[in-house]
């Protein structure tokens, strides 16, 4: 007992190190918990990201049981069809009708308004997951479709060259909090 009451107060030099390393313990384990720091790697969120830029996710689990996506939330969502994560902007919530027309989206029959958007929907990214190769396909327009009630659907904001489409919302890893 006392070796652990000189460690908090004695001025020597392993007292010093061991407070130190008690706060910093206490400060960042919070943190890390709750956030994580992730790391862009794309063009896909062009203008609003750039390719090599570093920002801050707030973990799924420190959103909350009850955490919704809403419109214009960029997320961080697992893909299981490309075995990777994505960072996307949520366009289309649960129950609403989308579809796209000549490039541009379309909510429940109206034009969506996008502040964050750049350019028109021209190519779709395909991938091949068995020889991991990519190429740009000029996209056709999509049938108006019901987004189910536990799926949300995403783009990136360059639109002329992202992945695009339907994604469960329990495979949201978290929510973007700083720009």
């Amino acid at each position: 007992m006392k070796t652990l009451k000189n460690l908090f107060t004695d001025r020597t030099w392993l007292g010093s190190l061991f407070r130190v390393s008690l706060l910093i313990t206490l400060f960042t384990v919070p943190f890390w918990y709750n956030y994580q720091i992730v790391h862009i790697d794309g063009i896909s969120m062009t203008p609003t990201y750039d390719d090599g830029q570093w920002t801050i996710m707030r973990r799924g689990r420190s959103l909350g049981n009850n955490w919704r996506p809403e419109r214009f939330d960029v997320i961080v969502v697992w893909s299981n069809k490309l075995n990777t994560k994505l960072i996307k902007r949520v366009i289309g919530l649960p129950g609403e009708k989308l579809e796209i027309i000549e490039g541009r989206i379309y909510i429940d029959g109206r034009q969506l308004y996008d502040p964050y958007g750049k350019g028109y929907m021209v190519y779709r990214n395909f991938i091949d997951i068995e020889t991991d190769k990519s190429w740009l396909k000029e996209y056709q327009n999509i049938c108006p479709a019901i987004i189910n009630s536990d799926h949300v659907w995403v783009i990136g904001d360059y639109r002329e060259d992202s992945y695009f489409g339907h994604f469960p919302i329990k495979n949201i890893c978290g929510k973007i909090v700083l720009d």
